[in-house]
């Protein structure tokens, strides 16, 4: 990669010229390239966020620009040893240009343009990367992080989960079951110690965190004995349960992997999903708790949260019927239990390794190194994110909540 921006040095112009030719009307050739890093430190962990600018001739002799976006794997040992045994990048691309794109056309199939994810594209190189559209030139955008989404982002987000799940459902009904990655989702067997060893770490400073908390007596003498065996039961109690409503989930729903569009007014009309790299088939509870614990407000996350799974569950359950589901179609009390029973895994896992990220202050040095590392500079980064007031509010008002719930009874 080069020295200052993350770019690998086999992204060149002329790797993109069938896509253009193919996207542009009357493309005549690449006049100028660039690549640069599209994301600032601390908005990406495993993976370099890259835009691609291309300065078009076009046959009549005028001039345009198109940009295109890329993501590429951190060069670093720890990616090479340990990340890349969870094959992201395969497993995204698989996602991006066959499942999703499947999805899609099942909506297509009953007169519904449903559109789930940005247009994905492919180049002849034998490297890991990811090639999007840029969302951006159609007036997409992230939001801040550190805010939340309110309850409008939430519901439009929900609703577009439910018509993932459930297209997801209804593919295995009509093609059989996905891949044995897509089963096995985080829990791959080769990337256990590395697994435990971020589990272990986030635990610990999760435990360090609450008990600066008011009212942490009730919970934190469980909630430490929960994070002493978290991994082995996560491994255990979050395979596929054939007896339950499974479905494909997207698997890393948080807001930096939403992309939101907005009508004049500035009030939000559509959202697309990306970063689909490690999707799990399995209980809707990973996405749906994953999403709320990580993304709602402060004011959102309790609060609403009855109301905003009664939402998901209308939407689950027309799009199930649209795409004539063959068999019993949760209820909303189902809906219910399985959130509760999954409340010690995909709840925790959320609060624990991706909430304290979601809130921090941008920092250069947040990255997956120094999130289990124990230098200096780690412990500087751990103090940041697991020790600020905005995370401190969070866990506040989610860990009792949590407590009521079982969630972390043994």
């Amino acid at each position: 990669m080069t020295e200052n921006n993350n770019v690998p040095s086999w992204i060149q112009a002329n790797l993109f010229e069938k896509i253009l030719r193919d996207t542009i009307p009357n493309f005549k050739e690449i006049k100028n390239f660039k690549a640069f890093n599209a994301l600032p430190p601390g908005e990406n962990y495993a993976t370099v966020m890259l835009k691609l600018q291309f300065e078009v001739e076009l046959n009549d002799g005028t001039a345009m620009t198109d940009t295109l976006m890329m993501k590429v794997p951190h060069d670093t040992e720890l990616y090479r040893e340990e990340i890349s045994k969870w094959q992201m990048f395969t497993i995204e691309a698989l996602t991006y240009n066959d499942f999703v794109r499947e999805f899609e056309q099942m909506y297509r199939e009953v007169g519904l343009n449903i559109k789930l994810s940005p247009q994905s594209y492919q180049i002849p190189i034998e490297e890991e990367y990811i090639l999007l559209e840029d969302l951006k030139k159609q007036g997409f955008r992230n939001t801040k992080r550190q805010d939340g989404l309110n309850i409008d982002h939430c519901k439009l987000v929900l609703k577009k989960l439910a018509q993932w799940h459930a297209a997801s459902a209804v593919r295995i009904e009509r093609k059989g079951h996905y891949p044995q990655e897509y089963v096995q989702g985080l829990i791959n067997k080769k990337g256990f110690e590395f697994f435990r060893t971020v589990m272990q770490t986030c635990a610990k400073n999760a435990v360090k965190s609450a008990k600066t908390l008011p009212g942490h007596e009730l919970y934190l003498e469980q909630m430490a004995k929960l994070g002493e065996t978290f991994t082995e039961n996560f491994y255990e109690k979050t395979a596929a349960d054939p007896n339950e409503f499974n479905v494909l989930n997207h698997g890393d729903t948080w807001s930096n992997n939403i992309m939101f569009q907005y009508d004049e007014q500035d009030n939000v009309k559509e959202c697309y999903f990306v970063d689909l790299q490690i999707p799990k088939y399995g209980s809707l509870a990973q996405d749906v708790l994953y999403f709320l614990m990580t993304s709602s407000q402060l004011e959102v996350k309790i609060n609403c949260f009855d109301e905003l799974i009664r939402y998901y569950h209308g939407h689950l359950k027309t799009h199930l019927q649209l795409l004539k589901y063959s068999k019993a179609i949760p209820t909303l009390g189902d809906i219910h239990r399985v959130l509760i029973n999954n409340s010690s895994t995909w709840a925790v896992f959320a609060l624990w390794n991706v909430l304290p990220a979601v809130l921090a202050p941008p920092s250069k040095d947040a990255n997956v190194d120094n999130l289990v590392g124990d230098s200096e500079e780690s412990n500087k980064f751990k103090e940041l994110i697991y020790f600020n007031d905005n995370i401190r509010k969070h866990y506040e008002l989610v860990f009792p909540w949590l407590y009521h719930r079982g969630a972390f009874d043994l």
